[in-house]
């Protein structure tokens, strides 16, 4: 399992939440980037803060080759 931190957003590498289940717990992300694996990490920005995710799904689209979409569940950062 990797973690990848998209708190900063830039070309190539962004992200939109397109849906909030479970007063959060549970999203939907469409976004760019290459890499991410089911079962990966990764932090996105909220507020000040960040907020870690767990990728449950992901699939790439073929067109561009980095958009994909992933359903994710929370998963705080253990202390």
């Amino acid at each position: 399992m990797n973690t990848h931190d998209y708190s900063i957003r830039e070309w190539g590498h962004s992200y939109n939440v397109i849906g909030i289940e479970d007063e959060g717990l549970s999203i939907r992300i469409a976004g760019w980037g290459r890499g991410i694996s089911n079962n990966d990490y990764i932090i996105l920005k909220n507020g000040d803060d960040t907020t870690r995710y767990q990728i449950d799904d992901i699939e790439y689209e073929r067109d561009p080759a980095d958009m994909w979409f992933a359903s994710a569940t929370f998963s705080p950062r253990e202390s």
